[in-house]
């Protein structure tokens, strides 16, 4: 098929996908899930320690001895996953989450610690119909829901 000059093509997503990517969440009950490949980068760890940074609202999480002072341990899930339980992280430091959050860009800085950015996240999982007047920001809800006019 022949088309003008105007036309561009679509190079395709890119996007990593498959065994490479790191696939992080966090959800309101201050569960920080982390997937088998991002827990292989981080170098096993059986224990982690948790630093928020308010300024640039991140979280890093850094390698630790399961015997030291102020870990966390991560908690084995299936098919290699882990998480992480940071509720008590997530209320000493305020920070809001609304639903399961996913981490679109997750790094790991030259030291080994993964680096997770709360401004870069998208609303991940099912969850349930909240019902009418339902916004995904909490903190825009609506009062009445817009499908119904309340013009008479």
């Amino acid at each position: 098929m022949t088309l003008h000059s105007n036309w561009l093509k679509f190079n395709g997503i890119k996007k990593e996908r498959g065994f490479n990517r790191h696939h992080i969440t966090i959800n309101r009950n201050g569960q920080i899930h982390v997937n088998r490949q991002a827990h292989i980068d981080l170098g096993r760890p059986r224990a982690v320690t948790l630093y928020y940074e308010p300024d640039l609202n991140k979280i890093a999480i850094e390698p630790a001895d399961p015997r030291g002072a102020g870990v966390v341990p991560l908690i084995a899930k299936t098919f290699g996953a882990y998480y992480i339980p940071a509720s008590q992280f997530i209320r000493q430091n305020r920070i809001a989450i609304a639903g399961t959050e996913a981490f679109t860009k997750p790094e790991f800085n030259h030291n080994g610690i993964l680096i997770l950015d709360l401004n870069e996240t998208t609303r991940a999982g099912r969850g349930r119909n909240p019902g009418p007047g339902w916004k995904s920001d909490p903190r825009e809800r609506r009062d009445q829901d817009p499908r119904v006019s309340h013009q008479q």
